[in-house]
């Protein structure tokens, strides 16, 4: 699902901070998954200017890791082509993560995964 994040910067002046693609991103949690958000390693300058922003995120109803074979500890085995497998059908809560402490975090919403059909 596609969305963005709107950050209000009402502090005076830009914010700078460093990241890759991203400063931002909405992960699906629940009581029994907490995924740790995945952060490429690239490096760029952004800039959060004052006023209004749109950040675009999407939004997966998968696991965020799998690994490549059979399961390994608590990561699920790959979807062909490396994907990773989707989340079980239930509740869950849609949090941001940010790449540094940037902005407040709002409260999650809660979504509802459920099979294709």
């Amino acid at each position: 699902m596609s969305g963005h994040v709107l950050v209000e910067n009402n502090t005076g002046h830009a914010i700078h901070a460093s990241g890759c693609l991203t400063l931002f991103q909405v992960l699906l949690t629940s009581s029994t998954y907490r995924p740790t958000a995945a952060w490429r390693t690239c490096l760029q300058p952004f800039t959060i200017p004052t006023g209004k922003s749109r950040y675009p995120i999407t939004v997966s109803a998968s696991y965020n890791e799998c690994h490549q074979g059979r399961p390994q500890h608590s990561l699920r085995e790959c979807l062909p082509g490396g994907r990773p497998p989707p989340l079980p059908p239930g509740t869950y809560h849609a949090k941001l993560f940010q790449v540094s402490n940037l902005v407040r975090v709002p409260p999650a919403i809660t979504v509802r995964v459920m099979l294709p059909g």
